[in-house]
């Protein structure tokens, strides 16, 4: 597919990044399987026991052969008993063998000494085995995970064809009658299903970009933004990306506040569009409150929001950032609740890793999503719930940090946040956030949390909009 790539440069890239795409595969395919820990293990560990135990200690006694010849299957079997007690409470107590098994055994001290020493290795064994097990397992996974990133950036070189036929005939005379050059154009559909256009111009004296993005709206019969912050050209080459608007637009609101003593709240937030593609609203909420809360959740949404502009999917920059945090092994963990809506469609992408329920308000009525899931980096392996939904004219996205549903564990509270959410009267976001915070009960025997609350109210172009107060 590198043929329908015509810049040598590029063309050299697309080809590099399937090559090390391929030999990313090939490597987790050597990499093999982690192998599941089973029962095999508890009996490998117990055989283990009873030939130390039978050649260091029993060997010795005078009552060896009897032990170990008509009565071996009852001495296997007290071990065992002796073995499994041990392990569950974590330590080697006598009174853990049966009472016949004490009287019997003439070396009982000693056996007992040396079931507490081969618990001790064996418990580090384990340990060791699993963290070893789990570094295998996050290695893998991170691997995995950067051969998708490399194929979705590949995609993206590929994906996109020349501007030809009437289109190319009709920028290209438009455009010379401004002054500008058209050296290249080219055009694909990105991952939210809006046409972006790529242009490079040569241009002989300055003038507003917003010409041009009126330009190509009129050309393409849809309304076109250009991404970048300049509003207007410079002499010679100019490089210029515009992208379809979509049908929707949205509006934020934001309420934060700390736990009763605090200055700091330790809920972190971030609302951004990308490209005019998608709305994103983004809360992490760290373990804790105050300051050090504030910098484990801040740490992990910088981070995130990098991946992502950077052009990374929502699913494998949460992989990614997952997999780094169980390498470093951290204690301190924080939560990432992600909702991202598309501006072409209005469906919302709602993911949770270890945040509390979103809400979603249609009308009068109100749906809660709720996912069992814990924070990037507890378990290796954990699985990240990820949901859809459809949004319309004048629908409502509210996340919320775990401290403002505390209210609904206290008994002496009736209501519960869908009937708070329902009796909010306003469209407007960010008054829609005011009151909710207004209206949340909060314990006053300094058993509060820190609280935020996010609003992405969400419109349809071509309606009334109805979203001021």
């Amino acid at each position: 597919m590198e043929e329908r790539i015509k810049d040598p440069v590029l063309k050299d890239v697309s080809l590099r990044l399937g090559l090390y795409g391929d030999a990313v595969k090939k490597l987790v395919a050597l990499s093999g399987e982690i192998r599941e820990k089973t029962e095999n293990d508890r009996q490998e560990a117990f055989d283990f026991v009873y030939r130390t135990l039978q050649e260091d200690v029993c060997r010795k006694c005078p009552g060896y052969r009897s032990c170990f010849g008509a009565q071996k299957e009852e001495t296997a079997e007290e071990i065992a008993f002796l073995w499994n007690n041990v392990f569950h409470e974590g330590r080697a107590e006598g009174y853990m063998a049966s009472e016949a098994f004490r009287k019997r055994c003439v070396f009982f001290q000693a056996v007992t000494e040396e079931f507490g020493w081969l618990y001790r290795l064996i418990y580090q064994n384990i340990y060791w085995k699993k963290r070893l097990s789990e570094l295998r397992y996050i290695m893998r996974r991170q691997m995995a995970s950067q051969g998708l990133l490399l194929e979705e950036c590949r995609k993206q070189l590929l994906c996109s064809d020349d501007i030809k036929g009437k289109y190319r005939r009709q920028l290209r005379l438009r455009l010379f009658g401004r002054g500008l050059f058209l050296r290249e154009a080219r055009q694909y559909r990105n991952i939210s299903g809006n046409l972006e256009i790529h242009l490079e111009l040569q241009v002989r004296r300055a003038q507003k970009i917003s010409v041009i993005e009126k330009m190509i709206s009129e050309i393409y019969q849809k309304e076109f933004c250009v991404v970048t912050p300049e509003r207007w050209l410079k002499i010679g080459r100019n490089y210029l990306t515009f992208v379809e608007e979509g049908s929707f637009f949205v509006l934020f609101g934001k309420k934060s506040c700390g736990k009763n003593g605090e200055k700091i709240c330790g809920d972190t937030f971030s609302f951004t569009e990308n490209d005019r593609n998608r709305a994103i609203m983004i809360l992490s909420d760290g373990m804790g409150v105050g300051e050090s809360a504030f910098e484990g959740s801040r740490r992990l949404l910088e981070v995130f929001e990098a991946m992502l502009d950077a052009g990374a999917s929502e699913e494998c920059a949460l992989e990614l950032l997952h997999n780094a945090r169980m390498l470093r092994g951290e204690e301190e963990f924080s939560t990432l609740d992600v909702s991202l809506i598309s501006l072409r469609t209005g469906t919302a992408k709602i993911l949770k890793a270890g945040g509390t329920a979103t809400f979603i308000r249609h009308g009068d009525s109100v749906e809660r999503i709720t996912a069992e899931s814990l924070p990037p980096g507890c378990l290796s392996g954990q699985q990240f719930a990820l949901k859809y939904k459809k949004l319309y004219h004048g629908d409502m996205v509210i996340m919320v940090s775990d401290g403002v549903l505390d209210f609904e564990a206290m008994p002496e509270i009736p209501f519960t946040m869908e009937m708070i959410l329902e009796k909010i009267e306003t469209k407007n976001a960010q008054t829609f956030a005011d009151r909710l915070m207004e209206a949340i009960p909060v314990p006053v025997d300094g058993h509060d949390d820190d609280r935020t609350v996010l609003v992405a109210a969400v419109w349809e172009k071509g309606h009334d909009y109805v979203g001021k107060d």
